[in-house]
């Protein structure tokens, strides 16, 4: 089915074809799923729940975590840390292919990349 996915990082927005189960869509944004928006033709725009603090762990520098360490925006309500897929409505058992044109995101999505520390962490406790 037709999605949208959404990769700060490396900067791309793309038509991907993807198995619209919750599982595929949690792989797609990297661990569990929320809803950031949903859009007028019943597609919704989903991104990691937990992307604020992986976003932070990728910003501290730790290991694994560069797929958050940029952030997408598209004139919503807030930035994004992470990747973002846009599908569907919901029908059924699952959702049906995006309406939204590639274009249209395309045209919307900004990204950021913030620096991102290099420092190894120190010991922690009173100086």
């Amino acid at each position: 089915m037709r999605a949208i996915l959404i990769r700060p990082m490396a900067r791309t927005v793309e038509e991907i074809d993807i198995d619209m189960t919750t599982e595929a869509i949690q792989r797609a944004v990297g661990g569990s799923m929320q809803i950031a928006h949903e859009y007028g033709n019943g597609d919704t725009l989903y991104v990691n729940e937990n992307g604020i603090g992986m976003g932070a762990d990728a910003m501290a520098g730790e290991p694994g975590m560069s797929e958050f360490a940029a952030l997408f925006e598209l004139g919503l309500h807030q930035p994004f840390f992470g990747p973002g897929i846009i599908v569907g409505r919901w029908e059924g058992a699952s959702h049906t292919d995006a309406r939204t044109p590639l274009g249209s995101v395309r045209a919307a999505v900004s990204f950021l990349h913030p620096k991102v520390s290099t420092a190894k962490p120190g010991p922690s406790g009173p100086n």
